[in-house]
């Protein structure tokens, strides 16, 4: 039952987000806020993501836009007084402050329960010896290792277990790289570095060329436990699970072999006192999988657990959230979409998911493209599909290495280097594995070069049959028909055939052909319920029909990159709500399984569907949008979609592919909501470049800047003049530069980028994008927003992009905007 104690809680969010953090974290804590509301629980959110969702969805008086550090929870919980601290959607920092509350005696003192995770949990979290006695303890099989302080140490164990051996610095505050070392000279080599500063290291057995294997299960106080996905490992241990591409479900283990981590995910759980989530990773030897190790144990909410929540469509957050306040299992009660034995039942699929990864390399060139220990992507796209083939190869497709082309190809490089990249893979790995069936590589040679079971290639090879298809057989409702089948997509075929994509389409439809489309949910089609998330197919009964005669389709960013898309996702899924809020249903098309935008709770139905026209066109046949909504610059989809005249599409911000060129050196600018009668002065905002004043390097922004009375009137009067000669409306942004005399000059005019208008929004605490989704839709009463306007004159607030160059290993002397991974915000109160 329920705690009836709990009336208040504080959840701890994830901070800027970083390689193996993308909005999955933000997301959760999302949904678990929206679930705790239902519950009438009041919800306090600290957090200092200028990206969060959860910020934006809370009443003000219970936001903390705050570093998670102990000192300021410690601030909160004085303050506050909540009953509870929730820290399991805020990674392993929010972890290792809520444990260090607990060391200190800080909760007890305050009476603050900590929901999500136990102190048996806590403890073996970045403590390899304690999590390697847990597993021990449950008689299950822990990689050999040992933490060692010197190299005598060093090598006394490694006469024990032997060559080759990894080994891991430990850091109580995040994990980091395993370093392989073959040989005595290696070993000697890197421990003199690592032991310069007194570092302690954990030396392990190589399990490298091991099957990957994850699993993901809840479990609630009274014991009972569920799996709710098991995530195969395509690459062999030697890629970090982050950058290697994941199946579900499990598609190369026997029964006898699945049951046994089954048994041993349990067994974990029941040790460690999980309530709630938990999901463990496994190293299975690829020759006898019956032995196997446990490799990791991660008592929080993760990209995998998001994974497997996408992947199942089992409502995972909402169903922890009632397990943290004291719900069992078969207590929790859902929504009336998910038939009422959803929570007890363990997912059983008809369809497959696959994960590719997205890596930052074209936004970062410095950086090794090799893929290893140490994790590098900065996100993923998923495909989903009824068939292995069809689920890999639009994941590939939703990855966009090449939207144009039919299976990108790799015929350029060269015998040797190929072999390199298949022992040493990089992050065009899936792109080299099919080069190497291109040239006629036996499959048995490659799984011995590769580590990948022979499985994964004998269904490339049937994706590039069906590519030779498409190449001797164009223009033929057969081949169009099989190529469906196996993920091609409309667009992919016309490219091929270079015909028009209407010409492919046209040649099946004329047949009455159409995609449906099928249900994620996780009962396999078992019971009957009303999810509303979907992913296409060929075969005749549909699932889906259209919502209503009033819809809006929001298309979203696809996989994270570089840039501004953590900002993007947080748009789309603003702009859904806001679409909501003024009457349509609301339909999201995105690939991204940690995407906010896919959280069920902002849209009315969902799509994961590769973001290419064909796929776009498909559901604008069904659902009939009155509006198509593109958050930011996407100028090769726009351009595609205005070929189309019915559609009714709208970028926002508005595109910025203006043709103006703007200048080099900026020191501030001036913001302004612009309608067709006039326009409205917001604020004034520097610009902070790393590079000198140059425009292209700004990464920082601050508002107020600071003008005395003469020069802002001045600069107003000039910036509604250059507003009215051109042609844009909605966010404006004018550009001045400081020259060294200390006058101000005028050097440019440009819409409000994504991240600005997120700023903007916290500086003034007006919802921004909410009054562009209502300004474009007709709904606005903009004298009412500006009469709305708070006075913030007398408070600071400053947003610092944060990079990944630390965690790539990379030196950059000058960071520019397109190198941004996410960012941090922070307010100053003046006196």
């Amino acid at each position: 039952m329920i705690d009836n104690e709990i009336k208040k809680v504080l959840i701890l969010g994830g901070g800027p987000s970083k390689i193996g953090s993308e909005t999955e974290l933000d997301a959760s804590a999302f949904q678990m806020m929206v679930a705790l509301k239902k519950l009438g629980i009041s919800v306090l959110v600290m957090d200092n993501n200028p990206f969060s969702l959860t910020l934006s969805e809370v009443q003000p008086a219970n936001i903390f836009i705050k570093e998670i550090n102990v000192k300021n929870v410690i601030d909160v919980l004085n303050k506050e007084q909540p009953d509870a601290l929730i820290p399991i959607t805020g990674g392993l920092r929010a972890v290792h402050v809520a444990q260090e509350l607990i060391n200190q005696g800080i909760l007890d003192d305050l009476n603050v329960k900590v929901l999500g995770i136990s102190k048996e949990s806590l403890k073996v979290l970045n403590s390899p010896d304690k999590m390697k006695a847990a597993i021990n303890s449950v008689s299950e099989p822990a990689v050999p290792s040992k933490i060692i302080r010197s190299e005598s140490e060093a090598f006394a164990v490694v006469r024990d277990i032997g060559f080759p051996v990894n080994i891991k610095k430990v850091n109580q505050r995040e994990s980091t790289e395993r370093i392989i070392c073959n040989n005595a000279e290696d070993l000697s080599d890197l421990l003199e570095d690592e032991f310069k500063d007194d570092s302690v290291c954990v030396i392990e057995k190589s399990i490298v060329g091991y099957k990957q294997v994850e699993t993901v299960g809840v479990r609630d106080q009274t014991n009972t436990k569920i799996l709710i996905a098991g995530l195969e490992n395509i690459d062999a241990v030697g890629v970090h699970s982050g950058d290697s591409m994941i199946i579900t479900p499990v598609q190369t283990l026997n029964d006898i072999e699945y049951q046994n981590i089954r048994t041993a995910t349990f067994k974990i759980m029941d040790y460690l006192n999980i309530i709630g989530p938990c999901h463990i990773q496994f190293a299975l030897d690829t020759n006898d999988g019956s032995n196997y190790y446990v490799t990791k144990i991660n008592p929080i909410i993760n990209s995998n657990t998001a994974l497997a929540a996408r992947s199942t469509g089992y409502p995972l957050v909402y169903v922890c959230t009632n397990l943290l306040l004291g719900n069992s299992l078969n207590e929790i009660k859902l929504h009336n979409n998910y038939h009422h034995l959803t929570p007890i039942m363990e997912p059983t699929l008809d369809h497959v998911v696959v994960k590719m990864p997205v890596w930052p390399f074209d936004n970062i060139q410095e950086a090794d493209q090799h893929l290893g220990t140490k994790m590098k992507s900065v996100g993923s796209t998923i495909g989903v599909g009824r068939t292995v083939e069809e689920a890999l190869l639009k994941a590939l497709r939703s990855s966009q290495f090449s939207p144009r082309d039919v299976l990108p190809s790799m015929k350029e490089i060269s015998n040797d280097e190929l072999i390199s990249q298949l022992i040493h893979p990089k992050s065009d790995r899936l792109l080299v594995l099919i080069e190497a069936l291109r040239r006629g590589y036996q499959i048995d040679e490659l799984e011995e070069l590769t580590k990948i079971d022979q499985f994964y290639f004998y269904k490339l090879r049937a994706l590039l049959d069906v590519e030779e298809l498409i190449i001797k057989e164009p223009m033929k409702l057969s081949t169009i028909e099989v190529a469906h089948d196996f993920g091609f997509g409309d667009g992919m075929m016309a490219e091929t055939w270079q015909e028009p994509i209407e010409s492919v389409r046209s040649l099946y439809h004329a047949e009455n052909e159409y995609p449906t489309y099928k249900t994620i949910e996780p009962s396999a089609g078992e019971f009957d319920q009303n999810i509303r998330s979907f992913y296409s197919s060929y075969e005749v009964e549909n699932e889906s029909h259209q919502e209503s005669e009033k819809t809006a389709l929001v298309i979203g960013r696809g996989g994270n990159k570089l840039g501004p898309n953590t900002a993007a996702d947080y748009y789309t899924a603003e702009m859904l709500i806001q679409l909501h809020r003024i009457g349509y249903k609301t339909i999201v098309m995105n690939n991204n399984p940690n995407a906010l935008s896919l959280s069920p709770q902002i849209s009315d139905k969902q799509y994961i569907e590769p973001i290419q026209l064909g796929a776009i066109l498909n559901i604008i046949e069904l659902e009939k949008p009155v509006r198509v909504f593109i958050p930011g610059n996407r100028h090769f989809l726009l351009k595609q979609l205005k070929q189309y005249t019915n559609l009714n599409v709208q970028v926002l911000p508005p595109d910025q592919e203006t043709g103006v060129v703007l200048p080099k050196d900026v020191t501030y600018a001036l913001n302004f909501f612009v309608t067709k009668e006039d326009s409205y002065f917001i604020s004034t905002e520097k610009l902070i470049s790393n590079n000198k004043s140059d425009l292209d390097y700004v990464t920082a922004y601050e508002t107020p800047y600071v003008l005395d009375d003469s020069t802002l009137e001045q600069d107003i009067k000039l910036s509604k003049e250059h507003i009215a000669s051109s042609n844009w409306i909605g966010l404006v942004q004018i550009l001045f530069n400081q020259t060294k005399n200390g006058k101000s000059e005028y050097v440019g005019i440009r819409p409000l980028r994504l991240t600005e208008t997120i700023f903007l929004s916290r500086a003034t605490g007006i919802n921004w994008v909410r009054a562009l989704v209502r300004f474009y839709t007709k709904k606005l009463d903009i004298d009412a927003l500006m009469a709305s306007m708070p006075d913030v004159s007398n408070r600071t607030t400053q947003m610092q992009a944060t990079f990944p160059f630390k965690q790539l290993n990379v030196k950059v002397d000058h960071a520019n905007s397109s190198q941004e991974v996410g960012a941090r915000i922070k307010f100053k109160i003046e006196d």
